[in-house]
């Protein structure tokens, strides 16, 4: 199997509602926000990691495609299936595949960024009285995100297929883009992050472009530095 390939695809990803990725509440305050956003250490602003991306790719991808047996990732590794192929069959060892196609970048902060406070409770239905507050922090609407991801293209996906949801069908390079493109618009009907059934996570992504990246002098001489 040969690399023939790679594709960049970058964009923005926009919040239309508050939008929580959760982060680390290790160290937990009195009078303190119980559930924080995940936030660069350096700059202390938001981002989305992409581990958090890619996994809601697979699994919005898995359910649009059948694929949910159980509570496990879809590990078939048959070479028609398009999340083993894109995401790579989960904990097989012994397929054919080849490498996982899809990078998935962290998608740092563009613009706004600003968080909110919002405090959820539980209702006690016998009574009807709200218990068991706590408050949590969410990314202000209208903030945007730069998405990023690389995808590899391989010789053996010559022969891949894949047909949209508009019963598109293409072929190789462009198949492997096709399927890109179908998550990112199940990420956008479903959501992302926590709490999405209760509006948290409504986001709007736009691919800019698409391109190659561009290869490194090949005479030993350092490039120009700008």
């Amino acid at each position: 199997m040969r690399k023939v390939d790679h594709l960049i695809a970058r964009g923005t990803i926009t919040l239309k509602s508050g939008t929580r990725v959760g982060g680390s509440d290790d160290i937990l305050q009195i009078g303190g926000t119980d559930l924080t956003c995940i936030k660069d250490p350096v700059t202390g602003q938001p981002y989305i990691p992409g581990t958090s991306l890619k996994g809601k790719m697979r699994s919005e991808l898995e359910k649009e495609l059948g694929k949910v047996k159980g509570n496990a990732p879809c590990g078939c590794a048959f070479s028609d299936c398009a999340v083993c192929r894109v995401f790579g069959p989960h904990m097989n060892q012994r397929h054919r595949l080849g490498p996982t196609r899809i990078l998935v970048r962290d998608a740092p902060l563009h613009e706004g960024g600003e968080l909110e406070l919002k405090t959820e409770s539980t209702i006690q239905r016998d009574v009807g009285s709200a218990v068991n507050p706590r408050t949590l922090e969410r990314v202000v609407p209208g903030s945007k995100f730069r998405l990023e991801i690389g995808m590899q293209i391989f010789d053996d996906d010559e022969s891949f297929e894949y047909t949209d949801a508009d019963e598109k069908t293409t072929r190789g390079a462009e198949a492997i883009l096709e399927v890109v493109y179908h998550a990112l618009d199940l990420v956008e009907q479903s959501g992302l992050g926590s709490g999405t059934s209760k509006g948290y996570g409504h986001v709007q992504i736009e691919i800019d472009e698409v391109v190659r990246p561009q290869r490194r002098r090949g005479d030993g001489r350092p490039r120009d530095i700008a």
